[in-house]
């Protein structure tokens, strides 16, 4: 597996993320927007599930989705540029699992939320008592993945292999 990431490491993507002066911040950057776009959509949309701001109808909360998909492009694409830089800085971590697998369930439950509960919304009818179970699940694991992502700062063993 060292190999590989030692492979990674001397790509032209990886060299330019380490070592231009600007391209890690500007992906760090996109990275923390493209996570404020998807985490703070699916924060609307589970605080509305379990009640909160009960006058605002929950239909209306669709309008988050097309948000939320910008900013999983942007976090996907911009967390590659981060993973190609750092490779083994990253994969050598077990947080770095824990934040991926997070972000992984909270998407289905998002993707669960559309499918099952707004049809129900639309029609006025009061939501199942699972559906506030998979809002409360998707906002624990939305922030349990960001606070993985801030302690991969500090918690990695390896920065590089070569």
């Amino acid at each position: 597996m060292m190999d590989i990431f030692a492979l990674v490491e001397q790509t032209r993507l990886s060299r330019f993320v380490r070592e231009d002066f600007y391209a890690y911040f500007v992906l760090l950057i996109f990275h923390a927007w493209g996570m404020a776009f998807l985490v703070g959509g699916g924060t609307a949309i589970g605080l509305r599930v379990l009640g909160v701001g009960k006058r605002a109808r929950l239909e209306r909360f669709r309008l988050f989705f097309p948000v939320m998909k910008i900013g999983a492009v942007m976090a996907i694409v911009s967390g590659i540029g981060l993973l190609a830089g750092y490779p083994a800085k990253a994969l050598t971590n077990w947080v770095f699992a824990l934040k991926l697998s997070a972000f992984i369930v909270a998407g289905l439950l998002v993707w669960r939320l559309a499918k099952d509960v707004f049809p129900i919304a639309a029609s006025d009818e009061p939501l199942p008592r699972r559906a506030r179970w998979m809002a409360a699940a998707m906002l624990v694991l939305w922030y349990a993945g960001v606070a993985c992502g801030k302690l991969l700062l500090y918690t990695n063993k390896m920065l590089l292999v070569s």
